[in-house]
C-alpha cells in the first residue's frame, strides 16, 4: 500500500533580476523598476525593497507574482552618481521558501539639481564710443541649449554666446548702441 501523492517544494526562489528602465535620471523623469523572480512570490511589497534617493509606487505583478513592477521617482534637487535598489530576503515563494540571497539593480545616476547662474560679468562696465565689452556668464554646472534668446540686454547687441569649457562658462561680445547716453 502507498500513500496518497504529496508534493515537495524546498527549492529556494532566486531573485533573477532587478532592472531600472532608465539608469540616468534627471529632473522630471521617472524609471520603471522591474524585479523578476525564478518563481511566483507571495507577500512581496515595497517593504522588501531598499532604494536610494527616490520613491517607488506600490509594486504589483500582472503575471501571478513572478515579475513585479513599480515607478521610481528620483528625489528633487540632488546629484548622486552612485545609487542601487536592493531586494531583501524576507519574502517567500508560494511554498514558504525564502530566497537565499538578495539582489540589487545596476548603478543608476540622479541629477535633479537645477543649474544656477553663478555670475554675469561685463569686462568693461563704462563703455565709450567704439568700445565693446566681453560678457561672461558662469553656471554652477554645464548647461546645454543656452543661447542669446536666453539673455535680455539693454542698449546694445551681443554676438552669439559660446562656451569653450563644455557649457559652464559662456561668453559673447557686447557692443553698445551708437549715439546713446544711459547710466
Amino acid at each position: 500500500n502507498s500513500t496518497a501523492n504529496y508534493t515537495i517544494d524546498t527549492r529556494e526562489p532566486v531573485i533573477s533580476s532587478v532592472v531600472m528602465s532608465d539608469s540616468v535620471l534627471s529632473a522630471g523623469e521617472t524609471s520603471t523598476l522591474t524585479i523578476t523572480f525564478s518563481e511566483a512570490m507571495t507577500g512581496f511589497d515595497n517593504a522588501d525593497i531598499t532604494l536610494a534617493n527616490g520613491t517607488l509606487t506600490a509594486i504589483s505583478s500582472a503575471d501571478g507574482g513572478v515579475t513585479w513592477t513599480g515607478t521610481f521617482t528620483p528625489t528633487d534637487d540632488i546629484e548622486d552618481t552612485t545609487n542601487v535598489i536592493t531586494v531583501g530576503t524576507t519574502l517567500t515563494d508560494l511554498a514558504g521558501n525564502a530566497p537565499l540571497a538578495g539582489n540589487s539593480s545596476a548603478n543608476y545616476t540622479i541629477d535633479t539639481r537645477e543649474p544656477v547662474v553663478s555670475s554675469v560679468v561685463m569686462s568693461d562696465s563704462a563703455l565709450a564710443v567704439g568700445e565693446t565689452s566681453t560678457l561672461t556668464i558662469t553656471f554652477s554646472e554645464a548647461v546645454t541649449n543656452f543661447d542669446n534668446s536666453d539673455i535680455t540686454l539693454e542698449n546694445g547687441t551681443l554676438s552669439a554666446v559660446s562656451s569653450a569649457d563644455g557649457g559652464v562658462t559662456w561668453t559673447g561680445t557686447f557692443t553698445p548702441t551708437d549715439d546713446i547716453e544711459d547710466t
